[in-house]
């Protein structure tokens, strides 16, 4: 804070004074330390860092494993059929039943013939 940057005090002027701005006491600052994090934005994994399951040692605390979507969608009726079984699961309290449904809305499964399954 340098002296001229100040109003003379109440006691000289016999008036209030009000505090200034920072604007006006202190000058723009720019950073230098280097940013927390690395280029983009964050949500991109350079192509060099992707590696195959069994190159990963899973003990390795600094390894993040990312789980992909399946490859395959589920169709409208094994959506439907999951849902059903998601929702039987949880009103009867059957685990079973209701982690089948949640495999067949990941597309991790499919319905049998049986129930209806539209064969590719």
């Amino acid at each position: 804070m340098s002296l001229q940057n100040l109003a003379p005090g109440p006691e000289l002027t016999g008036e209030k004074q009000f505090p200034q701005p920072p604007s006006h006491f202190a000058g723009p600052t720019t950073a230098t330390a280097a940013p927390q994090q690395g280029p983009g934005s964050g949500n991109e994994v350079p192509v060099n860092q992707i590696r195959k399951p069994k190159e990963v040692n899973r003990d390795d605390p600094n390894i993040r494993i990312v789980d992909l979507p399946p490859q395959r969608k589920p169709s409208f009726k094994e959506k439907v059929y999951g849902y059903a079984r998601v929702i039987r699961g949880s009103t009867f309290g059957d685990p079973n039943i209701k982690e089948q449904g949640e495999r067949v809305l990941r597309g991790e499964e499919t319905i049998s013939r049986a129930r209806g399954s539209v064969s590719d």
